[in-house]
């Protein structure tokens, strides 16, 4: 396997793992799905930043239930 760069020691080892990024999408998929879906237009707004706090606990429920994660 060829290393692109040399991971530093305080970055978490669950980061080689592909569930990882099934977690991170899930949440992302979640949050923008919903901001998307009761906001609409332009994404970066403050009110969505603002609006995507909630989102995310929500999203990272969602995530953990699915994927059986503790």
């Amino acid at each position: 396997m060829i290393k692109l760069f040399n991971k530093p020691k305080w970055l978490k080892p669950e980061i080689d793992e592909p569930i990882y990024y099934i977690h991170l999408l899930i949440i992302a998929i979640i949050i923008l799905g919903i901001l998307q879906y009761f906001k609409g237009g332009d994404m970066l707004t403050i009110k969505n930043i603002l609006w995507s706090i909630p989102l995310l606990l929500i999203g990272d429920v969602v995530a953990h239930t699915l994927l059986k994660l503790s």
